[in-house]
C-alpha cells in the first residue's frame, strides 16, 4: 500500500506543479457601468474592475496568443482579446492589464478608458 502511494504521488507531483498559484498584485474596484459618466438612475456596484499590475499582468499578457499592437493612448506595446487590455510599457519593462467584470451578466468588459 504504501509503495503504492508513493508511486501515485510520483505521478501527480507534476500536474499539481504545472498550476501554481500566486498572489494578484494589482487593485480592483466596484462601479457602475460608466467610470466617465455615472448616470444617477444605473447602479453603482455592477462592474468590478481589475488593474493587473507585475507579474500578474505579465503572465496574462504572455498568455494572449494575439498580436501585439501599439496603443493609440498610451504608446505602449498592447494585446487586446475583445474587451480585455494588457500593455506593455517598453522603456519601464512594466506591464499593466485592464477589464472589468459585469457581475449580473459575468461578461468581461472594457477596464479603463482612454
Amino acid at each position: 500500500m504504501k509503495k503504492l502511494i508513493v508511486i501515485l504521488m510520483a505521478f501527480m507531483a507534476p500536474i499539481t506543479l504545472a498550476n501554481v498559484w500566486n498572489k494578484i498584485d494589482g487593485v480592483y474596484a466596484v462601479t457602475s457601468s460608466s467610470v466617465i459618466n455615472q448616470a444617477e438612475h444605473l447602479p453603482n456596484n455592477s462592474h468590478y474592475r481589475f488593474t493587473l499590475k507585475g507579474n500578474s499582468a505579465k503572465d496574462l499578457y504572455q498568455a494572449m496568443s494575439v498580436t501585439p499592437t501599439i496603443d493609440d493612448c498610451t504608446g505602449a506595446t498592447v494585446k487586446n482579446i475583445q474587451q480585455m487590455q494588457c500593455l506593455f510599457f517598453n522603456s519601464e519593462e512594466h506591464y499593466e492589464c485592464h477589464f472589468s467584470i459585469n457581475i449580473a451578466r459575468q461578461k468581461i468588459e472594457y477596464g479603463v478608458p482612454c
